[in-house]
């Protein structure tokens, strides 16, 4: 592969290309925003991947892999470690016997989730090696790292990723690391002392766990993932992740400690760097983390303020930082918040269960938008499969007239994640007045992108296989009244059903059953072809595996010092943004500038208020735009022009949807495109390279629509230039 070669990759593509090319055996996990397009990509790039019922699961699979002498990854969002927490921590006590790693992507801020807990802290809890990348390059290398750490030291490895690394864009040259040597074939090798953790080998194993930290301690004071980036010596600052990427555009001349290896640290590395500036600031994203660690080694720092501890950080945030401003920080206009889709099957069960002024535990999924206006009907929403739990709890206590008006409420693959032993505990422990439990059954994972599930009969691929039939195990554990009910067409009868249920001291489960309508034709064609006995899907809907991207060299730039050019496109859900900024990140690379690209897939791509950031010149560090610097804001919905102007320079240009005329677009749903033409009247981009763009991101079928939407829109900005 030649050196000089590029692929324009997000975070989790380089991850799952740098596995398939280490020779990764088995990849597994649970679909969760940021993580899930690691395993989507490696199937895509011909490995095996698959999806589990939940992270627990597959983390135990793949350990299995492990401990044959295989190598494996098991990936997931952060709030899925919790889950597979058992396994991790036992999991470092007994080693492994070939190479395992652990990705775990947090999402500061919580773009998509509950949360936004720093998991570092789980490398320390559970004594296992941690790498954080700055960007999707680093992704490629410290997944190929974290590969040869864990065969070399036999120890599951985590590989700490963030929202915006996994959701970024950036340049990424795959023939500069060339990847570990490849692991012998599986075989399995008898070690009871070391795999079976009763406490008499628990103990000695504590200590093997011990020996091998201290020696990747001793490895970390010279490895080449942490360094050195020389400026003045009035400040010098600690950084990791993606924090590192604002503080080199933050700071520009101060001595910046880069570190790779986060967990165990480099302690006399990080003492010497301390003891070389006058001023040494630690800058992190969420927990404090780095400072904590350093400080408890009698090391001189200084921390963020506490302000900063919450949310992600940015260039203009680390600028705060660094002079130590704890002013109020001015804010962006409310965007507008995403809904269910406006005929979304899920509407009619929560109007029904407020029209009943049901008590909702709720659950995790796209159906917790039901607890937004108009709505406002679900009363919790915890962790995956709590609902089942949290409802029996309320059904224990409160009085019979308000216990009788709890309903438990999850979605299928949640279902199975999370709610299938909140079921065996609804049996085992009924509550006086019995329970309901309801069962949003859409046939898909829908938030996270329509994955598939044990639920659905279908691997990642859409490959037909076994299915767990929620009915059927519900009547199996002995649930008295089951009802499979479709809440669209048969509403009447869905009411009355519900309202007997309330009534009845016995348990009740609700299968509530219909398609989603994102992937209802998908679902229709597939199991057309299982009935058929065909063995792969249409080619509109089937996964097939297209192997390794190919790297591709660019015309280089001139020498000469190009500006970072800053553009913000913005509207809402379901309007293409993502795909309008794919576009533009893949013309500007391919014109032989530095890109980089940043999104959030979160729930807000349910109608919310969506925007994305594409930045490119001779060198860029931060992937996203900083505060009031954009010098274009592209808005594809005239109501999210006012929420996202402050983030327009005073000189910038704003380009509106009112610049193309919907009635001359061959296809209304080429708006996106049509304001990409506009936009493209003030960029140094060739139109040929465009007409990539736009075939790269596009299906045939789709090629020359979206080329007039361009050209229509290219000769509007003409005329208006």
């Amino acid at each position: 592969m030649a050196e000089d070669a590029f692929l324009l990759l997000s975070g989790n593509e380089a991850v799952a290309l740098a596995a398939r090319r280490a020779g990764v055996a088995f990849a597994a996990g649970y679909p969760g925003t940021p993580a899930t397009e690691i395993l989507e990509a490696i199937h895509q790039y011909g490995g095996y991947a698959e999806w589990a019922p939940n992270e627990k699961v597959a983390f135990e699979v793949a350990l299995g892999v492990a401990f044959s002498s295989a190598s494996a990854l098991v990936a997931m969002k952060h709030v899925g470690l919790n889950v597979a927490a058992d396994v991790l921590f036992t999991s470092a006590y007994s080693g492994i016997s070939g190479a395992l790693l652990v990705v775990s992507a947090d999402d500061p801020g919580m773009a998509s989730s509950q949360n936004e807990q720093d998991n570092r802290r789980y490398a320390v809890a559970a004594g296992v090696p941690m790498l954080e990348p700055s960007d999707s390059q680093e992704a490629y290398e410290f997944t190929l790292a974290g590969l040869e750490i864990s065969a070399r030291w036999r120890i599951p490895v985590l590989l700490r990723l963030t929202t915006r690394i996994c959701h970024s864009k950036t340049l990424v040259k795959p023939g500069v690391v060339a990847p570990p040597s490849q692991l012998p074939p599986a075989f399995f090798e008898r070690n009871i002392r070391g795999r079976v953790m009763i406490p008499a080998h628990a103990r000695p194993a504590h200590r093997r766990l011990r020996q091998k930290l201290a020696e990747i301690s001793a490895w970390n004071e010279s490895c080449p993932w942490n360094r050195i980036i020389s400026g003045g010596t009035e400040l010098g600052i600690i950084t990791s992740g993606i924090s590192y990427m604002h503080v080199r555009e933050a700071a520009p001349t101060a001595t910046v400690l880069k570190l790779g290896v986060t967990y165990p640290l480099p302690l006399e590395l990080i003492c010497r760097f301390a003891e070389g500036v006058k001023r040494c600031l630690v800058v992190e994203e969420g927990d404090p983390y780095l400072f904590e660690q350093i400080r408890a080694a009698g090391v001189m720092v200084e921390q963020k303020p506490e302000m900063y501890r919450f949310g992600e950080l940015d260039v203009g945030r680390v600028r705060r930082i660094i002079v130590n401003d704890t002013s109020p920080e001015p804010t962006l206009p409310p965007g507008k918040p995403p809904a269910l889709c406006p005929s979304c099957p899920h509407r009619a069960t929560f109007e029904l269960l407020k029209k009943l002024d049901c008590i909702v535990a709720g659950d995790i999924g796209c159906y917790t938008l039901g607890a937004l206006p108009p709505l406002e009907a679900m009363d919790s929403q915890i962790c995956m499969g709590a609902s089942v739990g949290v409802g029996l709890g309320l059904r224990h206590v409160l009085p019979e007239e308000q216990a009788r008006r709890v309903v438990s409420v999850i979605g299928d693959s949640t279902f199975v994640h999370g709610g299938i032993s909140g079921l065996v505990e609804m049996i085992y422990n009924p509550p006086p007045t019995g329970h309901v439990l309801i069962i949003l059954d859409n046939g898909t994972t829908a938030m996270t992108g329509l994955q598939e599930h044990p639920g659905t009969g279908r691997k990642l691929g859409h490959e037909p296989t076994g299915r767990v039939v929620f009915e059927e195990l519900a009547r199996a554990l002995g649930v008295p009244n089951v009802v499979v009910i479709d809440p669209v067409a048969e509403p009447e009868r869905f009411e009355q059903e519900l309202r007997a249920a309330s009534q009845d001291s016995r348990l009740s489960v609700f299968v509530v059953r219909r398609p989603c309508l994102l992937a209802a034709g998908r679902i229709k064609q597939l199991e057309k072809c299982k009935a058929e006995g065909t063995k792969s899907a249409p080619p509109a809907v089937e996964q097939e595996p297209i192997g390794l991207p190919e790297p591709i060299v660019v015309s280089p730039l001139p020498k000469k010092e190009t500006k970072t050019l800053n553009v913000v496109i913005a509207g809402l859900g379901g309007q293409g943004v993502l795909k309008a900024s794919d576009i533009l990140a893949d013309a500007a690379f391919l014109s032989g500038y530095d890109v980089k690209k940043s999104e959030i897939h979160g729930m807000s791509q349910r109608g919310g208020s969506v925007a994305s950031d594409v930045r490119f010149g001779s060198q860029v560090f931060s992937p996203m735009v900083p505060p009031a610097e954009a010098d274009f804001l592209v808005v594809l919905a005239e109501d999210q022009v006012d929420n996202n102007r402050p983030r327009l320079r005073a000189s910038g240009t704003l380009i509106t949807p009112d610049a193309v005329s919907p009635d001359e677009l061959p296809n209304r749903r080429s708006i996106n495109i049509a304001l990409l033409g506009v936009l493209s009247r003030y960029l140094d981009i060739a139109p040929e390279i465009w007409r990539q763009g736009i075939a790269k991101n596009f299906k045939p079928q789709f090629h020359e629509t979206n080329f007039q939407a361009f050209e229509l829109g290219r000769n509007k900005g003409k005329s208006n230039s």
